[in-house]
């Protein structure tokens, strides 16, 4: 049986590829593609193979699979190729022929939900869960849209270079890139990449990092001259923008609990020229906790969530949703908001996000923050036509956008 992953898919194939060196473009992309493709698809295929894949193990399992996944795309592994390098038997290879033909009709006489889980290939409760906060057709175009594969973006850092140089030193290495449609800094290419085969990466001039998730920065806005606390920063991508937004002045403290992923932002530190930025470990922030309440401008919490709305970066997560874990943390993200919402000075914002569709973890847990400290009130954000929800909140979308689904909302302490 397929493990299910417990890392996310980029990360894995980035240390795949970085354990085998030797292999080139044209094999990366397709083991890139074979495997997001596969995570992607693998709930409805489950469906359509039924007990034919359910009955197999180990190597059968990702042999049926694969050719499946293939043929139901129309790229067909042709029979040789099925009974010598998959081990397939010809009664296999008709059997899934068939599974596959007769799948549209089997999938179309699903009820409503089954049929649009099954379709998009996504887990009952959440096609629920999303069709009920946002209606049937709006649900459905945005469950469907993430199953698509998402933009290649990168934030040019301005600390070092501007968008346009970014883009000229780009073309030169046959790179093209246009700009990006909402966030200033983003230049967005038509194919991937591989970021440290060139200089100007190892030279800090950019970083990947979706349109959405550069927008929450740029609502927060940070003066030059602030003091900035990032909560939960893992590997530091928020910081970094903030660093370049206040033109390497002020300062930013880069804080996570999870100190390893903590200690990935110091490469990223070093290539990007950022003075300001100090990283702080959760222990030196208990150490300092009360000393710390109430001397930021500004704190940045970029909350753990379900991930719902970066599906398409991390198919694999579809395979590990459950209700219990987004109440586990709604519950997390509770706690997160009144702990780090102290250090806000009198007069200065807090900006709650998230990379979730769903609610609440969204507007349910700033409503109830605010329904539970009277000394802060919500601020409309700042953002693009089209991102702004009718409560002033930030929202962005795939199937709307382009861009990762993304919630951002900013709250002033009075």
């Amino acid at each position: 049986m397929l493990e299910r992953p417990q890392t996310p898919a980029d990360l894995t194939i980035s240390r795949f590829f970085a354990a085998n060196r030797y292999l080139g473009s044209h094999d990366r992309g397709f083991i890139s593609d074979a495997v997001y493709g596969t995570l992607r698809e693998l709930l409805r295929l489950e469906f359509i193979l039924g007990d034919f894949l359910t009955n197999a193990a180990g190597e059968r399992y990702v042999a049926i699979l694969l050719y499946a996944f293939f043929t139901d795309r129309g790229d067909p592994i042709d029979d040789a190729t099925a009974r010598e390098l998959l081990g397939l038997s010809d009664n296999e290879i008709n059997h899934a022929r068939r599974l596959l033909r007769d799948a549209p009709a089997r999938i179309d006489a699903l009820p409503e939900t089954e049929r649009i889980a099954v379709t998009t290939s996504l887990p009952t409760w959440f096609v629920e869960r999303v069709l009920e906060q946002m209606g049937t057709d709006e649900g459905e175009a945005l469950l469907g849209s993430l199953s698509g594969q998402a933009p290649i973006t990168l934030r040019a850092n301005t600390l070092v270079a501007g968008r346009e140089r970014l883009a000229a030193a780009l073309a030169a290495q046959n790179i093209p890139s246009t700009p990006g449609l909402y966030a200033p800094d983003a230049l967005l290419l038509n194919r991937r990449l591989n970021a440290n085969a060139i200089p100007e990466f190892k030279q800090g001039w950019f970083e990947i990092q979706d349109e959405g998730s550069q927008l929450l920065s740029t609502i927060l806005d940070p003066h030059p001259n602030w003091h900035v606390f990032d909560a939960c920063a893992g590997a530091g991508g928020k910081s970094l923008h903030l660093a370049a937004i206040m033109k390497g002045r002020g300062s930013i403290s880069a804080h996570d609990i999870n100190e390893r992923r903590l200690m990935e932002i110091r490469p990223r530190l070093r290539r990007s020229t950022a003075q300001n930025i100090r990283v702080m470990s959760h222990d030196h922030y208990l150490e300092n906790r009360k000393k710390l309440a109430g001397m930021y401008d500004a704190v940045m919490i970029d909350a753990p969530c379900s991930g719902a709305g970066v599906l398409r970066r991390n198919p694999g997560a579809r395979l590990t949703f459950q209700p219990e874990m987004v109440n586990r943390l709604t519950e997390i993200q509770g706690t997160i908001l009144h702990e780090y919402s102290w250090l806000v000075k009198p007069g200065g914002l807090l900006l709650y996000a998230t990379c979730s569709l769903l609610r609440e973890e969204n507007e349910a847990q700033v409503e109830r923050f605010l329904a539970g400290n009277t000394g802060w009130r919500h601020e409309p954000v700042n953002a693009p036509e089209g991102m702004i929800t009718s409560e002033g909140y930030f929202r962005s979308f795939p199937h709307l956008h382009g861009t990762d689904a993304f919630f951002g909302a900013l709250l002033r302490r009075k």
